[in-house]
């Protein structure tokens, strides 16, 4: 079985191989959001992998541990300890911490320590653009989430493997936001990159410095979605499409992507 991938919305990725699958960042999307997933969507997994505790990739998690009374979440302590108490149960959860190695349904993933992207401030310009963009039914949801769900410095970077049915190594390097440690040594070459673009004012910049940095053979853009409205916005894709014409291309939600 060649290795899929999926794509869920927001930063959702499932990787599936021929021992089994696990899910990255599961997330419903709010009301007025671009693309609709349902809680059932995420139904059936038995292990779920965290890039880091902001709410758009955690806030799902509760209800999916509630639907799926198996399912494991690995994840770092700040993570670790949000879920804990909105009520996902310690034997749920498996804490991690970069450096780790974990071996998952026939991936083996690498944690190594990433860096989350500068998010923009709060301007004038940019508060009145949010109030006027309509759904602002989901404010007092995302205030409460985004000021419970904190990433405290641990975003994660994992490089995953897994054997291919020809004997080969398919490598996919996962990133939970569009920036990169300093000093932290990442490999490079890999044969997709999941790039989430979004998160700064510009976010061409950075990718192409992530671009730079890693040079992967094919690169998979996701989180680019409107999920949680109006604090999301759409988000043009099309320099960096440009710039990497051939190499690069956003995900699709629900098309299996072959690595």
């Amino acid at each position: 079985m060649t290795m899929e991938l999926i794509w869920h919305g927001t930063a959702s990725i499932e990787l599936k191989g021929p021992e089994g699958r696990i899910l990255f960042d599961p997330f419903v999307t709010l009301p007025g959001a671009e693309i609709k997933v349902p809680i059932e969507e995420f139904d059936g997994f038995t292990d779920i992998v965290v890039t880091h505790g902001h709410f758009d990739h955690i806030a799902s998690i509760p209800e999916i541990v509630r639907r799926n009374p198996d399912t494991e979440v690995h994840c770092t302590r700040a993570p670790f300890y949000t879920l804990k108490r909105n009520g996902v149960p310690v034997r749920n959860l498996d804490m991690t911490v970069p450096g780790e190695t974990m071996e998952l349904r026939g991936f083996t993933v690498h944690l190594m320590q990433g860096r989350h992207a500068v998010l923009p401030k709060a301007t004038p310009k940019r508060v009145k653009m949010i109030l006027g963009a309509g759904n602002l039914g989901n404010l007092p949801w995302i205030a409460y989430r985004a000021a419970v769900s904190k990433e405290n410095g641990e975003t994660v970077f994992y490089h995953i493997e897994c054997p291919d049915g020809d004997g080969t190594v398919k490598t996919v390097s996962l990133m939970g936001s569009l920036n990169l440690a300093d000093g932290t040594e990442y490999p490079d070459g890999s044969d997709v990159l999941v790039l989430p673009y979004n998160g700064w004012e510009d976010n061409f910049p950075p990718a192409v410095r992530v671009m730079e940095r890693l040079k992967p053979k094919r690169v998979l853009l996701d989180h680019y979605d409107c999920a949680f409205p109006p604090l999301t916005a759409p988000v043009d894709l099309r320099p960096f499409l440009e710039r990497y014409e051939g190499i690069a291309e956003p995900l699709i939600k629900g098309k299996p992507v072959r690595i």
